[in-house]
């Protein structure tokens, strides 16, 4: 019923079923010569009922919004060109310009997944690079007084500093709990990284915090990104994400219902070689942005391990179950991310310097 009223609210005529994410079902549709997807969210997602929030959907749509148009500015066609959406309590909905096919990490080659990365990199950097006209920083929120910003106000580098020295608080409480973590080599790599943050951070930038292989499209040999996740924050801590999410965090969590149907662990060489592609696409050979992107990359890992860490000590949630696994599960992760974590600072140590 929601799918027939959509198609009839904004005028367009169904192809086929592409499939769903986490949050929406998504439609290839047409409007006349118009190639168009259509999205619907979930009213259940990771085993919970989801309730209208007119405020949080309209920060989604409306960043998702305005990260397709300044991509575009950055590197025309490596966004969806066109972008709305509708929402209301009776019919919710969003439409895009149709980008491409999925990549398939199972059958494309490691030349191709390089290439992948390489854009990927270099469409993050320009995007940074064009500014933003949003006030305040963090992740994006929406009210009808101020319309989009970032949720946070105040002195960003001042959070940008408080935040650091949480990522040292949390390393000592894995030390206390897991004598494994304390690791001569591990301690000064992360020092070393919060100090290249305290003094690379010049202002807040747009970045996206979910560039996984289900939300990059290809058509022909461009990529095109989709389903992003914006915040305005400090730059390079997105480009650490990447690093960490396809060096080390989808094969970890291979075996999760979240994420079990891409079979991560089968293709782990092509998710290294998209972020290989990707960290010399966004610095262009630059090796003090390099430096700066594996400390990111150093602490995203380190939070991975922490974040696990405190789950122990919580009921493990649906929700929680269907993203992290059991407590054995996630118990196991926590000891396989203490070696990452030892592996990854002894391998970029050199370039944190």
């Amino acid at each position: 019923m929601r799918l027939e009223a959509a198609l009839e609210h904004a005028g367009l005529m169904l192809g086929e079923f592409l499939g769903e994410g986490a949050w929406h079902y998504a439609w290839q549709v047409n409007r006349g010569e118009q190639q168009l997807v259509l999205r619907i969210p979930k009213t259940i997602a990771y085993g919970k009922q989801v309730s209208f929030d007119e405020a949080a959907l309209k920060a989604e749509y409306a960043g998702t919004k305005l990260y397709y148009q300044t991509v575009n500015k950055a590197h025309e066609g490596a966004a969806p060109l066109f972008f709305d959406y509708h929402v209301t309590p009776e019919l919710t909905y969003t439409i895009e310009t149709y980008g491409g096919s999925q990549i398939d990490l199972h059958t494309i080659t490691l030349e191709r997944a390089y290439k992948i990365g390489l854009q990927t990199g270099a469409i993050h950097k320009a995007t940074e690079e064009i500014p933003h006209g949003l006030a305040g920083f963090g992740y994006l929120a929406w009210s009808e007084e101020k319309g989009l910003h970032g949720a946070l106000n105040g002195d960003v580098s001042e959070f940008i500093y408080e935040e650091s020295e949480e990522h040292l608080a949390d390393y000592q409480a894995l030390c206390l709990a897991y004598l494994d973590y304390d690791d001569i080599i591990v301690k000064k790599a992360l020092q070393l990284a919060v100090n290249l943050r305290k003094k690379a951070f010049i202002k807040p930038l747009l970045g996206n915090q979910d560039v996984s292989p289900e939300n990059i499209l290809c058509s022909g040999e461009n990529v095109c990104l989709i389903d992003p996740y914006p915040s305005v924050y400090y730059a390079r801590g997105m480009a650490g994400n990447f690093m960490n999410l396809y060096e080390t965090y989808f094969v970890a969590l291979a075996d999760t219902e979240r994420y079990k149907k891409h079979r991560f662990h089968e293709c782990k060489g092509n998710l290294r070689m998209i972020a290989k592609g990707f960290i010399e696409g966004y610095s262009a050979g630059n090796q003090q942005i390099v430096g700066e992107i594996r400390g990111e990359q150093l602490l995203q890992l380190l939070e991975t391990a922490h974040s696990h860490f405190r789950l122990l000590s919580e009921d493990v949630a649906k929700e929680t179950e269907i993203r992290y696994g059991n407590k054995e599960a996630i118990e196991k992760r926590v000891e396989m991310l203490c070696r990452e974590l030892k592996e990854l600072a002894a391998s970029q140590i050199k370039v944190l310097v």
